[in-house]
């Protein structure tokens, strides 16, 4: 999934790997499975055949969540939108996963990787404003590695 941007030039494809699982949406899941880096995250849920629809795409970095953990709880506590309420309505089971790995050079870079997914996915509960972006290339493209 490639991202243009115009009036920046260079590009950039960053290789990711998500967790090796989703987790449940749940208080007793964040201490062991949340963890306390930036990065990016998502809130999942999954249809009848096991295919995984993206509700929300989020961005933990310094000033802008603080890490994964934080980020998640903030969520479950209902401090910042989606709230849970707001994802149980969208679904009945709700999970979280994040990106485990990723060839970042500093914390700006997870801006980029988080519009890239968003972009990916579509999921319906992020805000219709524009992906995040750190603004230091003009095309960014996601490869999702094992």
């Amino acid at each position: 999934m490639a991202l243009r941007r115009s009036g920046v030039s260079g590009s950039r494809t960053f290789k990711i790997r998500m967790s090796e699982r989703c987790y449940r949406f749940k208080p007793d899941a964040l201490m062991p499975h949340a963890p306390r880096k930036s990065g990016v995250y998502e809130f999942v849920t999954f249809d009848s055949e096991m295919k995984p629809e993206v509700l929300f795409i989020g961005l933990a970095i310094p000033g802008e969540g603080g890490s994964i953990y934080e980020a998640v709880a903030a969520h479950l506590m209902g401090n910042v939108r989606p709230t849970t309420e707001d994802l149980f309505k969208a679904a009945k089971d709700v999970y979280f996963d994040y990106v485990d790995g990723a060839d970042v050079d500093d914390d700006q870079d997870f801006k980029d990787i988080a519009g890239a997914l968003i972009r990916k996915h579509s999921p319906r509960l992020n805000p219709s404003t524009p992906p995040p972006a750190s603004g230091k290339y003009g095309t960014v493209a996601i490869e999702e590695t094992d």
